[in-house]
């Protein structure tokens, strides 16, 4: 199953370690990722994000769109921002099933909350629930 993690590159070990675990599992994830700029450790918080939220070519905006409509699954993990929350969006209006997998302190709003299928309370429910919808066979028609 192609799945995409849509979240922050706040959490990307966070996403990096639940692609691990997917992947151990026969999933093939869409990686964004793997097109995350090299960071020196001698940037700023500041000099951080702005190298992060670069994408001079559209390469990352290209990828991450695609992906979010391709997918077989989409995965919210949280806490996120305007971006993650925008590819659900992508997601839904494709028809790609979304599980949402939120922080601890994270409350969803209304549009997000109802735009994901599955909230999962902890990352163990979120691959429970994967492998429930791999099972299933067609995810287009299962929350």
């Amino acid at each position: 199953m192609k799945i995409y993690i849509a979240s922050s590159a706040r959490n990307l070990h966070g996403v990096q370690l639940l692609r691990d675990a997917l992947n151990e599992r026969g999933h093939l994830v869409l990686d964004w990722t793997a097109l995350a700029p090299p960071l020196p450790d001698h940037l700023s918080p500041e000099e951080r994000r702005a190298a992060l939220d670069s994408d001079e070519r559209g390469e990352i905006f290209k990828f991450c769109s695609q992906a979010c409509q391709e997918a077989d699954l989409l995965i919210y993990l949280g806490p996120s921002g305007q971006d993650a929350a925008c590819e659900v969006g992508l997601a839904l209006a494709a028809g790609v099933p979304v599980i949402g997998l939120s922080a601890p302190t994270e409350k969803p709003g209304l549009i997000l909350s109802r735009a994901v299928g599955f909230w999962a309370g902890d990352i163990r429910a979120c691959l429970k629930r994967v492998e429930q919808l791999a099972a299933k066979g067609n995810l287009r028609e299962a929350p």
